[in-house]
């Protein structure tokens, strides 16, 4: 197949011209490739091509590891313009055994998006632990996700083993004991609504013990929805001034579009929809991750996926559930925020969605348009526009650019809109 005509971008720049694919690979990239007989065309003239984006840091509705939950995610996700996701394995019944991953090796091929998962080991007492981990990225585990409150020899022994397996260590900073019943940013807004309220500290102390257990162990780090400046200036002061003796490998901040575009203020009325973890932050700190994101100090984006029920978030605001569910509009919201509003170039737009979270989890054959990658590819329109009418979406009434019109996964087109 040839996709003719599209203006093809990623990482490394953009011009207009054609793609061919076979087998599921990229096989050829230039300004205009003559069609063998009867290969199939795909005129995409007044589209953009892009690899498809990458999301670290997914979660199943309500929580519940199910085929129908897994499906709706995988086709969310695709809408949204991802073609691979991470499953953080925090769901019930969790990933971390070797059913979990089983049961995403069975549904491989029902996939839209390709669903990943991640490992996590959770027992500090048993032997076997590491032995649990052999398992699991036997399985198919693509990283191993560490909370920071884990046990310090766990800890260790996880790292050494992510080391002799190549596989990075997404981290999730939290100090539950200050977050404790918090519910939102603590600030002047959850003193006005009368809100127990989630330190800042709760993330930066985790943050800066994580970085340097990262620093000495050597390892692949990926660290999940940082939402405070001070997360960020700790991990950049390692990454800029490396001891001699330190083993620092690749250093990965993570954070949500959501704490691009919106702010605490949303939490006003007491608006569940607008509750999630880590918490929305006020307008400057909103502005502040959106500098850092454009000096290059923050390089991976999240849809923070984590769909809710009604039941679960129509509640008093203590009492409903964190979570939001934006992640079929996730590649025009980061079209709408960093191109159209931010002026970032289409290279950079894709290295942030779509190369830095390849390269962070080892996928070395996606991310880019180029012979031999894999032809994981998503057509948009960015002359077109489309508006949020769910009332229960803290974006409602919001107007995106751009649209995502179709996706391809491995070379076959698993979704058009």
């Amino acid at each position: 197949m040839i996709i003719k005509g599209a203006m093809v971008c990623d990482a490394n720049g953009e011009q207009r011209g054609d793609v061919r694919i076979e087998d599921g690979k990229i096989t050829a990239v230039s300004k205009s490739i003559i069609p063998k007989d009867n290969e199939e065309i795909l005129d995409a003239s007044n589209l953009v091509l892009l690899p498809g984006a990458i999301d670290l840091n997914v979660r199943v509705g309500n929580g519940i590891l199910s085929k129908e939950n897994l499906l709706i995610l995988s086709h969310k996700s695709a809408m949204g313009g991802i073609t691979q996701a991470a499953l953080i394995p925090d769901c019930q019944p969790t990933l971390s055994n070797e059913l979990g991953l089983e049961l995403l090796n069975a549904l491989k091929d029902d996939f839209y998006a390709q669903i990943v998962g991640i490992a996590e080991a959770t027992s500090a007492e048993s032997k076997d632990a590491l032995s649990e981990l052999a398992l699991l990225h036997k399985k198919g585990a693509k990283g191993i996700f560490v909370r920071s409150n884990i046990d310090g020899n766990l800890l260790r022994r996880t790292c050494e083993f992510a080391q002799m397996f190549d596989m990075p260590i997404l981290f999730a900073c939290e100090d539950e004991s200050l977050s404790a019943n918090g519910v939102m940013n603590d600030g002047e807004l959850s003193f006005l609504l009368g809100l127990p309220a989630i330190p800042t500290l709760s993330e930066t102390k985790e943050v800066a013990k994580m970085s340097e257990v990262a620093r000495f162990m050597g390892i692949e780090a990926v660290f999940l929805a940082i939402a405070t400046k001070r997360s960020i200036e700790i991990v950049q002061h390692i990454k800029k001034n490396p001891e001699k003796h330190a083993k620092t490998k690749g250093l990965h901040l993570q954070t949500s579009i959501h704490h691009l575009m919106l702010t605490e203020d949303l939490c006003n009325h007491y608006n569940t929809a607008a509750k999630i973890k880590p918490p929305l932050k006020s307008e400057s700190t909103r502005k502040e991750l959106l500098k850092s994101l454009k000096q290059g100090e923050i390089t991976l984006l999240t849809a923070l996926q984590s769909e809710k029920s009604i039941a679960q978030k129509d509640l008093a605001f203590e009492e409903a559930a964190f979570g939001i569910d934006m992640i079929a509009y996730f590649m025009p919201m980061c079209y709408t925020l960093l191109v159209k509003n931010e002026h970032l170039t289409l290279k950079d737009f894709s290295r942030i969605i779509s190369l830095n979270p390849a390269l962070a989890l080892g996928e070395h054959k996606k991310g880019l348009i180029e012979v031999g990658y894999d032809a994981d590819l998503v057509l948009l329109d960015t002359k077109d526009t489309q508006t949020i009418d769910n009332t229960d979406s803290p974006y409602y009434d919001w107007i995106l650019q751009s649209k995502v019109k179709e996706v391809f996964v491995g070379g076959k087109s698993i979704l058009k809109l």
